[in-house]
């Protein structure tokens, strides 16, 4: 057997986007309503990329609206031009692709990339007057975050009613900042190893709360059926899956004994033996089905249940059809599988001439998984 261990990654990833107060902007109006959220906030050295969604409000109604200009810096001022060496260092929109341009009110035909290179990029269309003060959103694909985490850097948004971002002169009609930043990911490890998870009691719904040991079948008679359960619960990751067996000897007093019913091969579904309830004959047999059997009271016992794939296995798998045979295979799963529970029906009749004692059986559950 071959044991593999299976490594589970989850990376965890924090984005910030905050929007800036009121920048001085020269003679720009104030873009408001501004944010830039970014769907990977992790830096690293030219490896970390990232879609920017930004979102903003025209400031100025009824302004021609051209082209809208996005910049990677260190700092948010517009009275200098666009550092990028500090905080901001290795970003770039160089290989960013336009995704999506959304504005309604934005007068000029459909928004296309005017250009995507280093730290700045530009979407335009044909000048044209816009309707009140629209709010764009806008998404770039690819943009490559800067090379240090935990570090604060800013996009600067300007609109100009040129298609180039040429005029009016820096920083255009509109402008704002918004402060983002890269953070370090969280990797959290675990290792889930190969896994058979088996219970056997008398009551509980799973293995977490199965209890008990004994099952008590009442005082015998020939004119009545007599019956018990008990339960059992597997689950297992083993790509074969697994098998249960049933192990031990039929009701036993002494040398006396309460015969088996069924053939008695290993995992024969024979009958020559009969797996039919009959009262005044002696008989013990098992199966994992629900059943109903007047002489024993009506109803008994259940079919599987939970959320895995394991079934019963051939002559214990028929309702109201009992047998025992020492190693058969009561129950299995051909391949991995959540928690089944099985039920698991006793039943005994005897004839008039049962020898008189107190009869027991060990019944031992084995499962087996095929990794």
């Amino acid at each position: 057997m071959k044991i593999q261990n299976l490594l589970i990654k989850l990376t965890l990833i924090g984005l910030v986007a905050l929007a800036m107060g009121p920048m001085p902007a020269l003679a720009a109006g104030q873009i408001t309503g501004r944010s830039v959220t970014l769907t990977n906030s992790a830096g690293a050295p030219g490896t970390q990329t990232s879609t920017y969604t930004a979102l903003f409000t025209l400031a100025g109604s009824g302004q021609t609206l051209g082209s809208v200009k996005f910049e990677i810096c260190d700092s948010p001022s517009s009275l200098s031009g666009c550092v990028n060496t500090a905080n901001s260092s290795g970003s770039t929109f160089t290989g960013a692709t336009l995704g999506s341009v959304g504005c309604t009110g934005c007068n000029g035909g459909s928004w296309s990339l005017g250009s995507a290179s280093g730290n700045s990029a530009y979407i335009t269309h044909s000048a044209a007057a816009v309707t009140g003060t629209p709010t764009l959103t806008v998404v770039f694909n690819n943009v490559t975050n800067p090379n240090a985490n935990n570090k604060q850097y800013y996009v600067r948004i300007s609109t100009y009613t040129a298609t180039d971002t040429s005029a009016p002169a820096y920083p255009g009609t509109d402008f704002g900042a918004v402060a983002v930043s890269t953070a370090q990911q969280i990797t959290v490890n675990g290792t889930m190893p190969e896994s058979l998870v088996f219970c056997v009691g008398t009551s509980g719904t799973d293995c977490t709360n199965m209890a008990g040991s004994t099952v008590n079948l009442g005082t015998f008679s020939p004119t009545a059926t007599n019956v018990g359960l008990s339960l059992m619960s597997a689950s297992t990751n083993a790509g074969g899956g697994y098998s249960i067996t049933i192990n031990g000897t039929t009701m036993t007093s002494g040398s006396n004994t309460i015969p088996a019913m069924g053939t008695q091969t290993l995992d024969s579904s024979g009958c020559a033996v009969s797996c039919t309830s009959a009262t005044g004959t002696s008989q013990f047999g098992t199966n994992v089905r629900a059943n109903n059997v007047l002489s024993a009271g009506g109803a008994f016992g259940a079919d599987v249940t939970g959320a895995g794939v394991a079934t019963g296995s051939g002559g214990y798998n028929t309702g109201n059809s009992f047998r025992y045979f020492s190693g058969d295979t009561v129950a299995s799963s051909a391949g991995v599988t959540n928690a089944n529970l099985f039920t698991n029906s006793y039943l005994v009749n005897v004839g008039g001439n049962q020898a008189a004692g107190v009869y027991s059986a060990t019944m031992t559950y084995i499962c087996t998984a095929l990794f």
